[in-house]
C-alpha cells in the first residue's frame, strides 16, 4: 500500500495519536489528522472523499453529536468509521453497526486496534476501486453504467441475543470423540450467519443468510466445521446435528419474521448422510412445512454428489418443501454442468458456484463465455445463481456482466453470530462515451 492513507481521529486520547507510527511499522504510510473541536470535525467532514479511515471516541460520537455530522456525508465516505471505547463500556460491534460503524474497539487493546485499522484501511481502498468500477459495466440501454455497492443493515435486533464468544480458533487438527461429545452435550453447538447479497437495489431483494454451524470449545472460541463434522459423521451423529440446525434455523427465522423482517431467507446445509435417511428427511421436511414462515424463506443446500448418492431423499424433501414454496440449492456445479440443471429442473431452485470455480474466473481457468452460458441455462430453468467465496473487487464486473443473482463471501461480510446484512445500493453514472 504505497499511497499515503489519511486517518481522521475524532476526539482522540493522547495515546491514540501514536497509531500512525505503529501502522508505519506495519508498512502502511499514514497521515493522521486530529479533530478535537466541533469546527475541526465539520471542516474535516466537508472533504469526505479525502479520508481512508475515521477513528472516533465512542463517548464523543454519542455525546457530542458526531453521528449527526457524519450522516449528511455518509454516502460520499469511502472510509470506515471505527469507534474507540473504554474497557468499562458495554458497546458491542453489532450495536455499533446500527449506527454505521464498521467496528468498536477497546482503546487499550493496541494489537486489536492496529489489526482493525489495517483491515479497514484496506477495505476503504477496495471501496474506492469498486466505486471507480461503476463505469466498467454499461447498461444495454442508454449507455449508462450501473453497479452495486454494499451497505450494512443490522437485523440482529429482531432476534434475542444468545451470547457466545467472537472469533474462531485457527487450529485444524481433529479432535477426540469424547471431547466433542462433552462440548456438544454442554450446549457448544452454535450458529453463525453469512449474508448472501443480491445484485439488486435495496427493497427489490430478500435479506438472505447462509446458516453455518460452529462448535464452542472450553474457552468459548468457535471451531470450524472441519474440526468436528467429519468426526460426527463417522460416529453417526451428523443426522441429529442436522436436525438441531434445522430447528434452530426455524426458531430464528420465525422470530425475525414475526418481528417485521418478513423477507428474510435462511439457507441451511444438509449432509448427504442425512438425505439417505427417509426418516430424517421426513422429519426435516415436516419441520419446515409446519413452521409459521413466509413462503419461500427456506432454501436447503445439498452437494452435487448427493444427487447420485441420495437422489430419492432429495426428491422426497423437495416435494415437501414445495408445499411452502421453499427451495433446494445445488452446491459446487461445474460450468459445463448444464445438462445436470436441465435434468433436475423440477428439484433445483438455486445453484451456488464453488470457490474453485470463482477462483478459476480470476486465474483464467474459467472463461466469461462459459460463465455466461451457465447462468443463461440456470435462468432458463428458473434457477437463481449465487457465487461463493467473493473476496475481492476484481470479480464484480465479471459476475455482474454474466447476470449472477447474488454473491457470498468475506468481501461483503464475514460470518457473524449477529444477523448483519449488507444490502446493495445502485450507483448509476452519466452516459459513457
Amino acid at each position: 500500500m504505497e499511497k499515503i492513507k489519511n486517518i481522521l481521529c475524532v476526539y482522540p486520547e493522547p495515546a491514540e495519536l501514536r497509531i500512525s507510527a505503529l501502522l508505519n511499522r506495519h508498512g502502511i504510510v499514514v497521515d493522521l489528522t486530529e479533530a478535537s473541536h466541533p469546527d475541526a470535525v465539520k471542516a474535516a467532514l466537508d472533504q469526505p472523499l479525502w479520508w481512508d479511515l475515521i477513528l472516533c471516541d465512542a463517548a464523543a460520537f454519542f455525546d457530542k453529536g458526531i453521528a449527526s455530522e457524519i450522516d449528511p456525508v455518509r454516502d460520499s465516505l469511502e472510509a470506515s468509521l471505527v469507534l474507540l471505547k473504554d474497557s468499562k463500556s458495554a458497546l458491542r460491534p453489532a450495536e455499533s453497526l446500527s449506527y454505521g460503524a464498521a467496528d468498536v474497539v477497546d482503546r487499550d487493546d493496541v494489537d486489536h486496534l492496529l489489526m482493525v485499522c489495517e483491515r479497514e484501511v484496506r477495505n476503504a481502498a477496495t471501496r474506492k476501486q469498486l466505486r471507480a468500477l461503476r463505469h466498467s459495466v454499461a447498461n444495454e440501454s442508454g449507455g449508462r453504467s450501473q453497479f452495486m455497492v454494499p451497505t450494512i443493515n443490522d437485523l440482529s435486533k429482531r432476534v434475542h441475543p444468545s451470547g457466545g464468544a467472537d472469533g474462531e480458533a485457527g487450529k485444524t487438527e481433529p479432535m477426540e470423540l469424547d471431547r466433542m461429545r462433552t462440548l456438544i452435550d454442554g450446549g457448544g453447538l452454535t450458529l453463525e450467519y453469512q449474508p448472501i447479497v443480491a445484485f439488486r437495489p435495496e427493497g427489490q431483494h430478500r435479506n438472505m443468510f447462509e446458516t453455518l454451524v460452529r462448535l464452542k470449545d472450553e474457552t468459548g472460541q468457535l471451531l470450524l466445521p472441519d474440526r468436528f463434522l467429519p468426526l460426527a459423521a463417522d460416529a453417526g451423529w451428523i443426522g441429529n446435528i442436522d436436525l438441531w440446525i434445522c430447528r434452530q434455523a426455524i426458531a430464528v427465522l420465525e422470530q425475525m419474521q414475526s418481528s417485521g423482517a418478513r423477507d428474510t431467507t435462511l439457507f441451511v446445509n444438509l449432509s448427504t448422510q442425512t438425505l439417505k435417511s427417509e426418516k430424517q428427511v421426513r422429519a426435516i421436511g415436516t419441520f419446515f412445512t409446519a413452521a409459521h414462515l413466509t413462503p419461500g424463506s427456506i432454501v436447503v443446500e445439498v452437494k452435487k454428489s448427493a444427487f447420485e448418492e441420495a437422489g430419492d431423499g432429495i426428491s422426497r424433501l423437495a416435494e415437501m418443501l414445495k408445499v411452502k414454496q421453499h427451495g433446494v440449492l445445488l452446491e459446487d456445479p461445474r460450468l459445463d454442468d448444464r445438462e445436470l440443471l436441465e435434468s433436475h429442473r423440477a428439484l433445483i431452485t438455486h445453484v451456488k458456484l464453488s470457490s474453485a470455480t470463482v477462483q478459476g474466473l480470476v486465474e483464467g481457468a474459467a472463461s466469461q463465455q462459459a460463465l455466461n452460458a451457465f447462468v443463461r441455462c440456470a435462468h432458463r430453468e428458473g434457477m437463481q445463481v449465487i457465487a461463493l467465496a467473493i473476496e475481492n473487487v476484481a470479480l464484480m464486473p465479471i459476475l455482474f456482466a454474466a447476470g449472477i443473482d447474488a454473491i457470498q463471501g468475506n468481501f461483503t461480510c464475514v460470518p457473524n453470530q449477529e444477523l448483519v446484512y449488507p444490502s446493495v445500493t445502485m450507483i448509476e453514472s452519466a452516459p459513457i462515451i
